[in-house]
């Protein structure tokens, strides 16, 4: 039962910070999905505000609070790992031979990190299921305007080129914010909503099955399967593979290209582009420790440095660009978000893996490696799974004080609005 505390003060920097939080928590889980199939750069304009949002209404609220968040998480051991992986990154420009895009490459990756950490400090420790239920509508909604408007596209007129980019980079972050509004639905056992999300969802794949989306959304079911049929044992496996296949990716084309040249002709392209991979290792193989420096794939391409059947995978730039060092941080990464996403409450544990292996699977098949939209979505998903991990019941009962009254705490975590308290 929820009541109105007559006694209780009002405090206006309170309300202004949970209605702050509430529009940057809209930010990125309402406006981010639906905007991004009307606009290229929805999610590069859309997820910085959300999370300036969401840190100003920390820092109003209890600035020390929200400082101590960063430092811990900073200074956590996956964050020293990210943190050596950004450094890696920026040092990699003394080498790189297109110093000036590979700046404007590894600012976008800070700043993506930056983003993440602030984000994450500024959450607080219970956020109200009336904020995480706009995970679920703005996904929906955005996914059946997609489907709309792929129809639309399909069955209309040939649309521009710009609007067609439009909805298929939309597409894409529909796909992958799917992931958190299922968990939460589940969480909260709603059966027939998550079904009928998934439904949508799934069809919405289906029209991007010949870019690997489709693909990649398949690998994520199985990943939610696994969990959902045995947590610890399948995120242990999925965290070790997904990092091995990372570590161990010089070794990949070595062993496809005796299986890819036996197949039928329609495998020559991919016969080739393993043959490239197989003459860039075997050329220079001092580079495989250091790379060649940031943002030389691309750029190598384009200037004819490097051919164009070269691999766009992720595996390849990260081993190419970053080396053994950078492909063992981003390796350790992985691994750590794996099992850290594996170690939260209920249906979550499923949804964050799954979202983790859709993302990774679509960055070894060369969709949007490290784009600045595409870090941008990463970013908004990982708030959205920190947030519904953190608007799980308690298992406990907090303790109450001596004089009656809720702790500052205690009062912020609550499910209460402003001026309420739960009873």
């Amino acid at each position: 039962m929820i009541r109105r505390n007559a006694q209780a003060p009002l405090d206006p920097a309170t309300d202004a910070a949970q209605l702050l939080r509430r529009i940057g928590f809209a930010t990125l889980a309402l406006a981010l999905p639906v905007a991004a199939l009307v606009s290229r750069r929805a999610a590069v304009v859309l997820a910085p505000i959300g999370v300036v949002l969401l840190a100003l209404a920390a820092l109003i609220e209890e600035p020390g609070w929200f400082r101590s968040n960063l430092k811990r998480a900073i200074l956590s051991r996956p964050g020293f790992v990210l943190i050596g992986l950004c450094g890696w990154s920026v040092l990699s420009l003394a080498w790189s031979p297109y110093t000036l895009s590979a700046s404007e490459k590894a600012s976008n990756l800070v700043l993506a990190v930056t983003l993440g950490f602030c984000g994450a400090a500024a959450l607080p420790d219970r956020m109200r299921a009336s904020n995480l239920n706009l995970a679920a509508l703005g996904t929906g909604m955005a996914a059946i305007f997609a489907l709309a408007i792929t129809a639309y596209l399909a069955l209309g007129p040939v649309a521009p080129t710009g609007e067609a980019s439009s909805v298929e980079r939309g597409v894409s972050i529909v796909l992958i914010m799917a992931w958190p509004a299922l968990a939460w639905l589940l969480s909260r056992a709603r059966g027939l909503s998550a079904l009928g999300l998934a439904i949508v969802v799934g069809l919405l794949a289906l029209t991007r099955f010949e870019d690997g989306e489709a693909v990649a959304m398949i690998c994520g079911a199985i990943a939610f399967g696994a969990v959902s049929a045995s947590r610890t044992a399948a995120v242990r496996v999925i965290a070790a593979g997904v990092g091995g296949l990372m570590m161990l990716a010089p070794l990949l084309p070595f062993l496809l290209l005796p299986v890819v040249a036996r197949l039928s002709d329609d495998a020559g392209a991919a016969a080739q582009s393993l043959g490239i991979w197989v003459d860039v290792i075997s050329r220079d193989p001092v580079k495989l420790i250091t790379g060649h420096g940031l943002d030389t794939v691309l750029r190598g391409r384009t200037t004819g440095g490097l051919p164009q059947e070269t691999p766009v995978t992720l595996l390849f730039e990260t081993w190419y660009e970053l080396g053994l060092v950078g492909a063992a941080a981003a390796a350790t990464c992985l691994y750590f978000a794996i099992l850290a996403a594996g170690r939260m409450p209920g249906a979550l544990a499923a949804g964050g893996v799954a979202a983790y292996v859709t993302a990774f699977a679509l960055a070894a098949m060369g969709f949007a490696t490290l784009q600045t939209w595409w870090l941008m979505t990463l970013v908004a998903v990982a708030l959205l799974f920190t947030a519904i991990a953190r608007g799980q019941y308690r298992t406990d009962r907090p303790v109450a004080p001596r004089n009656g009254a809720p702790t500052p705490r205690e009062a912020r975590t609550t499910d209460a609005a402003p001026g309420e308290t739960a009873a």
